[in-house]
């Protein structure tokens, strides 16, 4: 989740800030809330780190057949949505709308948007896990596995996850483009399925939900990414990473999405989301090109046809007979923090998707997003399978034992003008993580504003506010050392979420039979 906030208008329309209101009462008690959960993780961490993982297997345990079902049915529904007749459904009051963004940039904007720098990290290395800890009782570090091993990264990453992400985008798309109502709450879109109950408790609930959400969701981004930027600095400039390292990470990031919050289109985020796009693909593509090229694609090409040929399979297995808890630890965990992502991304894309059909923005967020990640999976993950069959570094055993940020700075290493290489993917990854913040920031700012018609942004103060709230809670949190329990404790919010998910599906059906009977 990495586009910035100054992407989401046209470059020629003033910010409207005199005619918005920010919900100071909601701000206030948004961060009260967070205070509340997160006291117990900073005073007793130990004992927070226990629970919530006990949690956490609990919920991966019990309610794995649920969180397959909800990402495999979010498939079919949108699928079903696109090639009905409503899929021609402009996200517009006016019908000869044009869409606000190309489909080159809108593409971009979604992909980066869902992201992060995490994809850098784990497109290199998940691999790594899976071919020592076998799925379907295969044998583990078998030739086969490389194979099986690659196209479950794939699949973890690919329109099951980008379903997941789509779903709270038309439900909120169409409420607020179409319908015309704009309350910028996820609360609104469950309004077909729940009637007046969400102007009460509930609905407040279903608010608070999200907000919790999207902070969890920024710490695990900065969890994910700021230790693999941290290795990277730390190797280029010959000095030991650490807590420190990181923390400078941190506050290099914070003033430059807080930075951005205060310029306009051009002088700000956008550049560096440029940059880092453009940067960011041209490493993927020098490894690609320096890299066994051939031996890449062929992978490449067999993963994606062992996924295919899997993709029911992979969708709906919990392996209840064999008991590995394969799925439960990877499928079920990865549609979890999709879920958990989803109504933060469905905030995002809406604000982006103007003007768009309801097939173009299915359409296009399966497949810029799901093509996106597999190349990464393919190119990362090929380079480093090969290095481990040549001898050259085991990156199996070193993402076992000394974790995914220690192996992807080693594969790096490998690469020739490898310090380079270093501090390309730092600085990749540092605008990367900023314009997460930046865009978790913005789609805060929305939703803790009253009231927030089409082409209006919310003021810039309340921006800011959540700029630097955003960047607190996970600094305090990393100083603490409770920085892993938030992340998990995060990806808890699955559950509740889930259920909002199938609440948005029934609304959207229904507003749509509605609208068009």
């Amino acid at each position: 989740m990495s586009v910035s906030s100054q992407n989401l208008g046209a470059s020629s329309r003033p910010e409207q800030t005199n005619s918005v209101e920010t919900d100071r009462k909601m701000q206030v008690i948004s961060l009260l809330i967070i205070a509340v959960l997160t006291l117990p993780i900073i005073i007793f961490p130990d004992a927070a780190k226990t629970n919530i993982n006990a949690l956490f297997k609990w919920m991966t345990n019990s309610f794995d057949f649920a969180f397959l079902g909800i990402g495999f049915g979010s498939l079919i529904f949108l699928l079903a949505l696109a090639f009905s007749r409503h899929g021609n459904i402009k996200l517009s009051a006016d019908k000869h709308a044009e869409a606000e963004f190309s489909k080159g940039a809108w593409g971009a904007m979604v992909f980066l948007a869902g992201i992060a720098s995490g994809l850098l990290l784990w497109g290199g290395t998940e691999w790594g896990y899976h071919y020592a800890w076998t799925p379907f009782g295969i044998e583990a570090k078998s030739v086969e596995m490389y194979t099986v091993a690659q196209g479950y990264g794939i699949f973890h990453w690919g329109p099951t996850a980008w379903a997941l992400y789509c779903v709270p985008t038309i439900a909120i798309s169409y409420i607020y483009y179409v319908r015309q109502k704009h309350i910028y709450k996820v609360s609104e879109s469950c309004r077909g399925a729940l009637g007046n109950l969400v102007d009460g408790p509930l609905g407040t609930i279903i608010n608070y939900t999200f907000i919790f959400g999207v902070l969890g969701a920024a710490a695990t981004s900065l969890g994910l990414g700021t230790p693999m930027i941290s290795a990277a600095l730390a190797e280029v400039l010959g000095v030991s990473g650490g807590l420190f390292m990181d923390m400078i990470v941190i506050l290099v990031c914070t003033a430059i999405f807080s930075v951005s919050s205060g310029l306009g289109l051009s002088e700000g985020i956008k550049r560096l989301s440029t940059f880092s796009t453009l940067l960011t693909l041209a490493i993927v593509a020098y490894i690609f090109v320096v890299g066994p090229t051939k031996f890449i694609l062929g992978l490449g090409m067999d993963s994606l046809g062992y996924m295919v040929e899997n993709y029911i399979k992979m969708s709906t297995w919990t392996d209840s007979v064999e008991k590995s808890g394969f799925p439960q630890a990877w499928t079920v965990f990865y549609w979890a923090w999709w879920v958990a992502y989803a109504p933060f991304m469905g905030m995002f894309v809406t604000r982006i998707s103007r003007g768009r059909t309801i097939r173009e923005v299915i359409f296009g967020m399966l497949v810029y997003g799901s093509t996106g990640c597999a190349i990464f999976y393919i190119v990362l993950g090929g380079y480093g399978i090969n290095l481990q069959m040549e001898g050259i570094l085991p990156m199996s055993e070193l993402v076992n034992t000394k974790g995914v940020a220690f192996a992807i700075i080693e594969l790096f290493k490998t690469l020739p003008a490898s310090g380079l290489i270093l501090i390309a993917l730092a600085a990749s990854g540092i605008v990367l993580l900023a314009t997460t913040f930046d865009s978790a920031a913005y789609v805060m700012a929305c939703a803790t504003t009253k009231k927030l018609g089409e082409g209006q942004e919310p003021e810039r103060s309340n921006r800011l506010f959540w700029c630097f709230a955003i960047a607190i809670l996970p600094l305090t949190l990393m100083f603490l050392g409770g920085l892993k329990s938030m992340q998990t404790a995060s990806v808890l919010v699955g559950l509740p979420v889930m259920v909002i998910l199938v609440l948005m599906m029934i609304t959207t059906s229904k507003y749509i039979k509605e609208d068009n009977a």
